[in-house]
């Protein structure tokens, strides 16, 4: 009996860390260096069966062979004193895929997928070394943390593995007929029936398997018996894996259901194939490959009823993401119903191992009798309404739009008729001052004198002129100016203002009739095209004189000089000055 503190090789036993069929397991530690490893012993019951013992030490040969980093590494195996079989392998520091899935029992699909195609990548590497494992299952999954990845495989247990020679036939250890080896949950068609030809391809059924349960947390076949599964193993399609979670991609359901095809000749041809797949599932259902079938679910068999599956599978849709939160069902807040009672249940207890089955004398239980069918319903098929739809009809907007246009075009026409029908003031009124006032004669002097009167003050443009322009064009100002200053400056026939008069005008490309007046000048008309902020100087042109002009004298009294028609305008003639 080994115990702690005995020692074994170089190494000394620290404690037992696991229990398998094959063997125990055991942490133990070299005592001048330090390095821990893993220590497995084969049971000493088995000790005398030669052909278990040849299959122990297999193990050892067949990962020797492979050395691939997603397989544990063996060191060293031998025989004790005491006649106890070992090996020594590296000592992993984690928990297996088993514990993972009794803790969360459904994992994210992108973590599923990187699970799987790790162990698919350490498979190919033993495939191309003739080394078939035919026990994958959760408890031989190793999640360790390494190179920053905290769910990094290592593939344990190559005690049922299966060598062959470069001519094709398998070497070691020979499997009788009759005999059963693996785990019935695990165990491909061909491996339920025991037949001789048993390749490669068994351990992508069974990957398949673990994939299944990985992604929606059942197993796709499962029983109270050992009978019950291998029958459904051997004659049952696998039921759809989106009718347990609904998150899972088309891409990645057909892959699993490729895996589980009953036929060898309809899997995967190859390991590298089934990972390529799991490291991009949308090119690999962009490939058009044969579409793998499955069975429907029976009432009650799925987590989620159909109408959760059918909302799920619609999110997915809008998405097409990949890498979704994952969790499907669990992850919407929907309980999980209680498991069926299997042949892995414990009734409450832990939950314990997966027994590898190596039986000769298995005798499969009659399949349970067929129900008697019920005479179909006819029930009325009722659609969900889709989102975004309302019963009552949509409102025509047209007759909204004409009122609207109608109300803005009648409150225009009424702005336009107020703004442009206004009563231009009287504004000459105001200016018209006389411009030939005479002082009086005075007494002695025969030289009539005339005053020009002084220049009005610059008249305030009218109430009118101050008004905003009307809604429209930008506004620009206008600076008119005159020589000489003070003349009138009209628009349209309205004053608005002397010059120099400031205005403000719109921007626009028709000219701008201004009219200047300046008595004792002529009518002056200027037109402007108003593009932007701008001054214009208008120079006036004297009236012609007929006759004597009046000017003014120095004296107090004036008079007039020269003969024919005299007439007063005002203004001073330069050559009496």
């Amino acid at each position: 009996m080994i115990g702690a503190g005995q020692s074994i090789g170089n190494y000394r036993i620290l404690a037992k860390i696991g229990t398998g069929g094959m063997g125990a397991v055991y942490l133990a530690e070299h005592p001048l260096i330090g390095k821990k490893v893993a220590l497995k012993v084969i049971h000493r019951e088995l000790a005398g069966n030669k052909e278990v013992v040849q299959r122990f030490f297999q193990e050892a040969k067949a990962v020797n062979k492979i050395g691939n980093e997603h397989i544990v590494e063996i060191h060293d195996f031998g025989i004790t004193p005491q006649n106890d079989h070992f090996y020594i392998m590296e000592y992993l520091e984690g928990e297996t895929l088993a514990g993972l899935l009794s803790k969360d029992r459904l994992l994210d699909v992108m973590r599923a997928l990187h699970i799987g195609a790790q162990i698919a990548n350490a498979l190919a590497a033993a495939h191309a070394a003739g080394v078939i494992h035919r026990d994958l299952k959760p408890d031989n999954v190793m999640l360790t943390n390494r190179l920053g990845d905290p769910d990094f495989v290592k593939l344990l247990d190559f005690g049922l593995a299966k060598m062959f020679t470069a001519g094709g036939g398998s070497s070691a250890v020979k499997t009788a007929a009759g005999i059963l080896l693996g785990t019935p949950q695990y165990m491909s068609p061909e491996a339920c029936e025991s037949r001789p030809n048993v390749d490669h391809r068994t351990d992508i059924y069974a990957l398949g398997v673990l994939l299944f349960q990985m992604t929606t947390g059942a197993l796709p076949f499962d029983g109270e018996t050992m009978g019950e599964v291998l029958v459904k193993q051997v004659t049952q399609l696998p039921p759809p894996p989106r009718g347990y979670n609904a998150q899972i991609p088309p891409s990645v359901e057909q892959i699993l259901l490729r895996c589980l095809m009953k036929s060898p000749d309809q899997r995967f041809p190859t390991m590298n194939a089934l990972r390529e797949a799991l490291l991009d599932p949308e090119r690999y259902l962009g490939n058009r490959p044969p579409i793998a079938p499955a069975r429907s679910i029976r009432p009650g068999e799925a987590p989620a009823d159909a109408k959760t599956v059918m909302h799920f599978a619609a999110e997915q849709q809008k998405t097409r993401m990949l890498d979704g939160a994952g969790g499907g069902v669990a992850a919407a807040g929907l309980p999980l119903p209680a498991p069926q009672k299997t042949m892995l249940d414990t009734g409450g207890a832990p939950p314990v191992p997966a027994k590898t089955m190596i039986a000769s004398d298995f005798a499969p239980s009659p399949p349970p009798e067929l129900a008697k069918p019920t005479a179909p319903k006819t029930n009325t098929m009722r659609i969900a309404t889709p989102l975004g739809y309302t019963s009552r009809p949509p409102r025509k907007l047209w007759p909204i739009v004409l009122v609207l246009g109608l109300l803005l075009g009648l409150g225009g026409g009424a702005f336009a008729v107020a703004w442009f029908g206004r009563t231009p003031d009287d504004h000459g009124a105001a200016a018209a001052v006389d411009a030939h006032p005479t002082t009086p004669i005075a007494a002695g002097s025969d030289t009539p004198h005339t005053v020009t009167p002084p220049r009005p003050p610059p008249v305030a443009p009218p109430a009118d002129a101050r008004r905003p322009v009307a809604p429209g064009p930008a506004l620009a100002n206008v600076e008119i100016d005159s020589e000489p200053p003070g003349a009138d400056v009209t628009v349209d026939k309205k004053l608005v203002g002397k010059t120099p008069a400031k205005l403000e005008l719109p921007v626009s490309d028709l000219p701008v009739a201004f009219e200047l007046h300046l008595p004792g000048y002529r009518k002056k008309t200027k037109q402007v095209i108003v593009s932007g902020n701008s001054v214009v100087d208008v120079p006036l042109e004297r009236e012609p004189a007929s006759g004597y002009t009046p000017t003014v004298g120095h004296g107090p009294h004036g008079g007039h000089k020269g003969s024919g028609s005299q007439q007063d305008t005002g203004l001073m003639n330069p050559e009496d000055m």
